[in-house]
């Protein structure tokens, strides 16, 4: 997967979903008068569900910010203390952005545990830089008007932490593009407009938005945790037997192995073994003719054509084994590092490459057959192509 497809699947679909979502309720929200106390109570439903989905797949982040939207919308609700959020309106908007953005930058930990202690400590941290960031531009305005530009207004220094938040927030999400970076800096912007722009959207719709981005983060992360292989990123085992469901009856199924993996693991070590997989993988993930790879385990892998028969896929599979071996994986010295610039030039033209080879085992599904049988005989095939020497595809 490219960075860009990375990033436009991770960061800019969500958040284009998320305002389309928005646009659609807020343009709604006339026609469902009936339903307005419904829509107030909401964020009081879904923020305890997202804390307790959030928590059992280990989304700390994500339930430390719904705790915090939760009393938030507790104490708005609260006449008396209404006044609190009207004579603090600044202290309490650049809390909540110096909070949102701490926590782009802190990993998920356990809630209840030493680092739990640390994040409340880290909130409490927040608000109070935030009353003595607008206490010391109130006290200090005069002797701050003297030293900067007239340009540079009292709004804006207010509101800088504001800026430096946001943009620091939406690299983060841009360069380390996943699901919950991407909540996170939802968060900010729907906090931003909130506090800047009520009229814009409501609390009740803006809160229920995010609860329901936080629990789709979740769900979505726990379910590629289970069906995706972390090291390779192709789907996982479990993937293949949940796509097996859905199989009709005339398929095909190719087994693949790296030759000579476990000597060539022991030459060079895990590291480069771990980018062979990485490697093969991605060539075995381009596959024409509609096939869809899996990881099996170890350096075995597995592709799947629905609706083919064997003769119509050994094509794409010579054209997979033929691009595996014509490719030359580099070796990188490990004390590259440490060299200077013009020592490193001669090192990579000195960099030893080296090749691998996969062998292929093909089955096409018999009727009567299962499955497991099918793989079964795709696994035979795959015995039959090492024994006459690896590197083919053997039906």
């Amino acid at each position: 997967m490219s960075a860009f497809y990375h990033r436009c699947r991770y960061f800019f679909l969500p958040l284009f979903f998320t305002s389309l979502l928005l646009a659609v309720t807020q343009y709604s929200l006339p026609k469902l008068q009936t339903w307005h106390s419904v829509i107030e109570q909401l964020p009081f439903w879904l923020l305890p569900v997202v804390m307790i989905i959030a928590l059992q797949f280990n989304r700390s982040r994500l339930a430390y910010l719904a705790l915090l939207l939760l009393a938030y919308c507790y104490f708005l609700d609260q006449s008396s203390s209404t006044t609190l959020f009207d004579r603090y309106p600044q202290q309490i908007f650049l809390a909540g952005i110096f909070t949102v953005t701490w926590f782009a930058f802190i990993k998920d930990r356990g809630l209840l545990s030493a680092h739990g202690v640390v994040r409340i400590l880290g909130v409490l941290l927040c608000f109070a830089a935030a009353f003595a960031w607008i206490w010391g531009n109130t006290q200090y305005k005069s002797a701050i008007d003297n030293y900067l530009p007239s340009m540079i207004t009292m709004e804006i220094r207010t509101l800088a932490p504001f800026y430096l938040g946001a943009m620091l927030v939406f690299v983060r999400g841009i360069w380390q593009a996943n699901l919950v970076n991407t909540a996170i800096f939802i968060t900010l912007a729907l906090w931003a407009i909130h506090s800047l722009m009520p009229e814009l959207l409501s609390v009740s719709v803006s809160i229920t938005a995010l609860a329901i981005v936080y629990i789709l983060t979740v769900l979505t992360d726990s379910y590629f945790l289970a069906y995706r292989d972390e090291l390779t990123g192709l789907a996982s085992r479990r993937a293949l037997y949940n796509l097996v469901l859905s199989l009709g009856r005339k398929y095909s199924v190719a087994m693949l192995d790296i030759d000579h993996f476990k000597k060539f693991n022991d030459t060079y070590g895990h590291d480069v073994g771990d980018q062979v997989l990485k490697l093969v993988a991605s060539k075995i993930s381009q596959v024409r003719g509609g096939g869809k790879a899996f990881r099996y385990g170890g350096e075995e892998f597995t592709i799947v054509f629905s609706r083919k028969d064997t003769s119509s896929i050994l094509h794409f599979l010579e054209e997979v084994r033929e691009i595996i071996e014509d490719y030359d994986i580099t070796l990188r010295n490990e004390q590259r590092k440490q060299q200077t610039k013009a020592k490193r030039g001669k090192a990579q033209s000195q960099s030893k490459t080296v090749n691998v080879t996969i062998s292929i085992g093909v089955s096409e599904h018999q009727h009567g057959e299962t499955f497991e049988q099918t793989l079964k005989k795709a696994d035979q095939a795959l015995y039959r192509a090492k024994k006459k020497g690896r590197n083919q595809v053997c039906v």
